[in-house]
């Protein structure tokens, strides 16, 4: 596995830059080279801790134009930093992604709520990455669903 990923593949720009479209009347139509594509999943690396750009990234690829609400979408984060505040890091991220959810007549679920409804081992951990439990990595997924 690895290698290197095609330059078509790889996109320079901050997620606004790349998923929102002109907001300038001059170029309607044209926005960021991943503006067009309507994804089923996405994964945001909030390694630095700081929960804001992981708002600012979601807010920029779920709220958009182009945008099936039919289908579920699969949204995943990063904290880095291990335990210190990252309950209320995580209660911020998951409050946005639910406004966003409702907005787009969705529902947020969090997968770890039933992680083997979506083929996850029920002993997954939400921090690893560190021996000995000081720090590490904090993940999680929510699933966006249609309203019912």
């Amino acid at each position: 596995g690895g290698g290197r990923l095609l330059e078509k593949n790889v996109v320079h720009a901050t997620a606004a830059e790349a998923l929102t479209m002109a907001a300038d009347s001059a170029n309607p139509g044209e926005g960021g080279a991943l503006s067009n594509i309507d994804f089923r999943a996405y994964y945001f690396d909030g390694c630095g801790g700081f929960y804001p750009h992981i708002i600012n990234m979601l807010s920029a690829a779920l709220i958009r134009e182009k945008f099936n609400v039919d289908k579920p979408i699969a949204v995943g984060y990063s904290l880095l930093g291990g335990n210190k505040n990252v309950v209320e890091k995580e209660l911020a991220v998951s409050r946005a992604l639910t406004i966003i959810a409702r907005n787009r007549g969705m529902r947020m679920v969090h997968v770890l709520d039933d992680p083997v409804t979506y083929g996850i081992s029920a002993d997954i951990k939400k921090i690893g990455g560190s021996e000995g439990g000081g720090g590490g990595t904090f993940t999680t997924w929510h699933i966006l669903e249609p309203e019912r």
